[in-house]
């Protein structure tokens, strides 16, 4: 192969992604725009849905003054909860749900349990007679699908970041700690 032959060789190979890496800097603005509006978006082990998801579920989240009436006991399994998101993301996000459907199923009202054993309520219909109680208001039952949803995605397949983690551990416990009381 003679120079000229690797030269042309090499602006052939090289023609696409320059010319792609200056459309990306010429419209980077309306570029940065437009992925506002991704809702997923899949880069090794990012989950862009996860985190945006969360983001959302925010604003249906209990105040976080919610934490005022919890127990010394509760905080410290919260902690350790954020401690294990740190190390085990998706183990932390596995026990956040265990815990909150547990509290769900404490905080069914008697009649309810009599009619049904608390175990044997799904956890898709544990929201219907909490809301009925009062317990819960539909905010928070909103919330609760979306947590059961992004927990059923983590189990499956998903490998969520720290600060998804932590996050999702957040909005859980505060959950967790209105059904508590």
């Amino acid at each position: 192969m003679d120079w000229l032959t690797f030269i042309s060789s090499l602006v052939r190979s090289l023609a696409w992604p320059v010319f792609a890496l200056i459309l990306a800097l010429l419209f980077k603005d309306q570029i940065l725009q437009f992925a506002s509006f991704i809702k997923k978006l899949r880069a090794g082990p990012i989950e862009a849905e996860f985190e945006h998801d969360l983001e959302r579920l925010r604003s249906l989240s209990p105040a976080r003054n919610e934490f005022a009436g919890v127990r010394a006991g509760e905080v410290v399994e919260t902690r350790l909860l954020t401690e294990l998101a740190e190390r085990h993301p998706r183990t932390a996000i596995l026990e956040a749900w265990t815990r909150l459907e547990r509290a769900a199923r404490a905080a069914l009202p008697r009649q309810d349990s009599e009619n049904g054993v608390p175990g044997e309520v799904s956890a898709a219909r544990l929201p219907e007679p909490l809301i009925r109680a009062g317990r819960i208001d539909q905010p928070q039952v909103t919330l609760y699908h979306e947590l059961r949803r992004l927990h059923r995605e983590v189990a499956r397949h998903l490998e969520p970041t720290q600060e998804a983690a932590r996050t999702y551990v957040e909005l859980a416990g505060a959950l967790q700690a209105r059904l508590e009381r």
